[in-house]
């Protein structure tokens, strides 16, 4: 045992020495100090080996680390080591040893973008350039030999490939390439102190965007919308598209974005900020009442607040388009603007053995007795509405596709659903019954909860997996019988039980909120909320091409 745990140890330590000496040598505020101040998109991973270290505490991870997951990732990950220039190309990283990496891109014009890529190694120079060299290897063959340049003392090579040059260049611990001799120059002007343009550590957006987001990173991007919106509506007008001048001026009135991800113990925590200091501070403002409609068990929570106030201007501005339509809606419109909101909510409580969770969704009353009256009206003109009570609630049914949907109201909610029995519990609610707030698994989340004031999103991610995991294992199997092709991917008999990977999901939590500058959003989880979008939109992508070949 003691064998073991040396090695480890050694490694341990030798990790953290690194990080110690890379942060000491000011490696993860370099990056923006080299990158242009004028960047349209700026992206950085400050410290590669710390964020390594910080990898191993998280619950993927664990997960990871877990034997029956080890088992099952033991083919696809051979198959993946066994892929051709696989260990060519882990060597020439491993000798480089990277540490702080950025990619900056700027666009002087409409219709052109150029890239300056810079990296921070630990190797010595010939590692560097030995990753250059495969870099050349992998790109187009060169049409002329490398053509080579001094500025200031250090070498810049060039070499064409196709319609495009690949500049490159180091200076001390840092190598840059780009497609712009320029912003070579530059650059090596920068990482030796002698700058001949304004950095993006000095452009005072980015410092705005910096101060609201976590200190150390672990990845870093800066965008700024406004300076490539000319080139998006150069290349959109290229295409026949038609701009929309009221979008356009929304989008310019964003002045920069940034967003930055944190490993911190089991959890993933990234927070975007969007730089609007025009942002009316008379918006509505979340209420935190929704709360009341849930439950201990409450799978899924997102409470957000709406501008009902602007619905009529909303449907005003339609009149041009469908004055048919527009017309008679204002006066409807005017009327849910004065009786409804700002609150809205949508949760759902996912039941063992359930394919998918019972959703409701509840929009706040502002005035009870209009509401009613409103709600009535409506509801009776509604096609194929019926009456019915449920435990004293009045609650109007009505055929849907696929499904019936049920609405009742309460002096204080309108609400919605599937379920018949549901939408009226909810309804009847007494302040008595315990909700989600009090539950053990949302008692990590209550200070975001608390916060937030334009928006915020809670998922049980232990429940959810467990429902999905419990649904699609058997198709995976029998996927697997039919089709021996996935058998040589992976062993569908290793797969892990679900108790071995949902023990160490902890909930997945987004709190929004408005500030002086602009709007602040954070989440956190064994994926952030981000990446849980992120993922979800390729997987609907995914199958989508896959049903429909499109």
């Amino acid at each position: 045992m003691k064998k073991i745990i040396i090695p480890l140890v050694i490694v341990a330590a030798l990790i953290l020495g690194g990080v110690l000496v890379f942060m000491r040598s000011g490696g993860e505020s370099q990056a923006a100090k080299l990158a242009p101040g004028e960047s349209v998109f700026f992206v950085n991973i400050p410290n590669i080996p710390r964020t390594g270290f910080r990898w191993t505490g998280t619950a993927l991870a664990r997960i990871a680390a877990e034997p029956e997951v080890r088992a099952f990732m033991d083919m696809p990950l051979q198959q993946l080591k066994d892929a051709p220039g696989t260990d060519e190309a882990t060597n020439i990283l491993v000798a480089l040893k990277p540490g702080n990496i950025f990619m900056a891109a700027t666009s002087e014009s409409p219709g052109s973008t150029e890239g300056l890529l810079g990296f921070q190694f630990w190797g010595n120079r010939k590692d560097y350039d030995n990753a250059v060299a495969r870099l050349r290897r992998e790109l187009p063959d060169a049409e002329q030999e490398p053509v080579k340049e001094s500025h200031h003392g250090l070498e810049i090579i060039a070499t064409r490939h196709g319609d495009r040059t690949l500049y490159t260049a180091a200076a001390g611990r840092w190598g840059f390439l780009s497609s712009e001799a320029q912003l070579i120059r530059d650059a090596l002007d920068r990482a030796t102190n002698r700058p001949t343009s304004p950095a993006l550590s000095a452009n005072p957006r980015f410092g705005k965007v910096i101060s609201q987001l976590p200190l150390d990173p672990d990845l870093l991007v800066f965008i700024q919308p406004d300076k490539a919106l000319d080139s998006l509506l150069a290349a959109g007008q290229s295409l026949g598209a038609q701009a929309i001048p009221s979008q356009v001026e929304h989008l310019r009135a964003t002045e920069a974005l940034g967003g930055a991800l944190k490993l911190d113990g089991l959890l993933q925590r990234d927070a975007i900020f969007v730089l609007r200091p025009g942002d009316p501070e008379s918006a509505p403002k979340l209420m935190h009442r929704a709360m009341e409609l849930t439950t201990g068990n409450t799978t899924l929570f997102l409470d957000f607040a709406l501008n009902f106030a602007a619905l009529p201007a909303w449907v005003e501005s339609l009149s041009e388009v469908y004055p048919g339509v527009a017309e008679p809606a204002l006066a409807f419109s005017q009327t849910i603007a004065e009786v409804y909101g700002p609150e809205c909510a949508l949760m759902g409580d996912w039941r063992d053995g359930s394919m998918v969770p019972s959703p409701l969704f509840a929009v706040l009353v502002k005035d009870a007795a209009r509401a009613t009256d409103l709600f009535r009206q409506t509801m009776g003109m509604v096609p194929g509405a019926s009456l019915q009570e449920i435990e004293g609630t009045p609650v109007f049914t009505f055929p849907a596709q696929f499904t019936t949907l049920a609405v009742a109201q309460s002096d204080a909610f309108l609400v919605a659903g599937m379920d018949p029995e549901a939408v009226a519990r909810a309804a009847s609610r007494k302040d008595a019954v315990p909700t989600l707030a009090s539950a053990p698994v949302f008692k990590p989340a209550l200070t975001d909860f608390k916060q937030a004031n334009e928006a915020f999103c809670f998922i049980d991610t232990g429940t959810v997996f467990e429902r999905l995991y419990g649904s699609l294992i058997p198709v995976l199997r029998f996927s697997a019988a039919m089709m021996p092709d996935i058998n040589r991917r992976m062993d569908v008999s290793k797969i892990p039980q679900a108790s071995t990977i949902f023990r160490h999901l902890p909930p997945i939590t987004l709190s929004q909120r408005r500030t002086s500058d602009g709007t602040l959003v954070e989440s956190s989880g064994p994926i952030s909320m981000t990446q849980f979008l992120l993922i979800g939109g390729a997987v609907a992508a995914s199958a989508n091409q896959s049903l429909f070949g499109r």
